[in-house]
């Protein structure tokens, strides 16, 4: 296990050495700041691990209703530079998108993710309605304003200008397209995100590791030095047939991928095995290609996460060069 100090997470998408973050998913329901919680347990066992660099905290993925990400964040906040929160669009219109942004600001948590966000699934009564006012592009534009120093009207008509901020603003894009008319689109507000204010940039999942390899190619021939996290889920037997389904929006599994987790899942470790290999090699191929972190995320123990990097670590430096091929799923 390496032993090195903690690095904040703008240090570590900028260094040298490849890194590990972990993503952990809040709850829907009450937690009680005097009442333990498997969530707030998982995020302090992550971060006490010398493997994991940095968590991710969630913004309602898959459109559910949950505990916000600074809920969890401010539990932590003696970890607040190793923490990433998302902020997505779909919940809020622009004055409350901003109203969140100054009040993760003020609490320290400046390391965000800006997302468009899922298209609501429930909610009390019924499905929500989305607001979508801005959308991701509009989101890193504001941020971006906000970390200059916003300029909003004063009282007495001038321009006012407000103290600036000093967000980290990473971005996602989803290179798992069937069709250049889909495909290209992404592409092209990735370059707008960027230009808008973005610093970093995570894909979202798929399982062709030719298509990760074309996001490093596109920011290349843009000559834009922009660091790229890989983005690596842990399968099962049901999350694959989830991400099959459609159902989630940037989550994309083949039909041949389907068919073997499928197979792999009746098996009777449920293909735990073959999963979690699965993903070491997905890590090892990221890190061959120039990736300057792995972020991986579907497990709910601390143990399982460092089982996977560990797993990972102990492939020869050239290993990864047999891997991309048997990991490229295509649609």
């Amino acid at each position: 296990m390496p032993e090195h100090a903690p690095l904040i997470f703008r240090d570590i998408v900028t260094d040298d050495r490849f890194h590990y973050g972990a993503e952990v998913v809040t709850t829907r329901g009450l937690s009680p700041a005097d009442s333990p919680s498997s969530v707030v347990g998982l995020a302090e066992d992550l971060l006490a691990d010398p493997r994991i660099g940095w968590i991710s905290v969630t913004d309602n993925p898959g459109g559910g209703p949950m505990l916000p990400p600074d809920w969890l964040a401010g539990r932590l906040s003696a970890h607040r530079h190793r923490m990433v929160l998302h902020l997505t669009c779909k919940d809020m219109n622009r004055s409350g998108i901003e109203a969140a942004a100054w009040r993760y600001a003020s609490e320290g948590f400046d390391n965000l993710l800006a997302i468009t966000g899922d298209y609501p699934t429930g909610g009390f009564g019924g499905t929500a309605e989305p607001v979508f006012d801005l959308d991701s592009l509009g989101l890193i534009h504001l941020l971006h304003l906000m970390n200059e120093g916003l300029q909003v009207p004063g009282r007495r008509g001038a321009l006012e200008t407000l103290p600036a901020t000093n967000f980290f603003i990473g971005c996602v894009v989803s290179p798992f397209k069937r069709h250049e008319r889909e495909l290209m689109p992404q592409y092209f507000k990735l370059i707008r995100k960027i230009a808008a204010g973005a610093e970093w940039v995570l894909p979202q999942l798929g399982y062709d590791m030719r298509k990760f390899h074309e996001i490093k190619l596109l920011l290349a021939s843009r000559r834009l030095e922009v660091p790229v996290v890989g983005n690596v889920y842990v399968l099962s037997g049901f999350v694959a047939k989830l991400f099959h389904s459609g159902k989630l929006a940037g989550c994309v599994v083949s039909d041949e991928l389907l068919e073997t987790c499928q197979k792999q899942a009746a098996s009777p470790d449920k293909g735990q095995k073959f999963f979690h290999e699965f993903a070491a090699k997905q890590l090892a191929v990221v890190k061959g290609l120039g990736f300057t972190a792995g972020y991986l995320g579907g497990m709910a123990k601390a143990e399982t996460f460092g089982k996977v990097i560990d797993l990972a670590e102990s492939f020869g430096e050239n290993d990864w060069r047999d891997f991309l091929p048997e990991i490229c799923y295509s649609q």
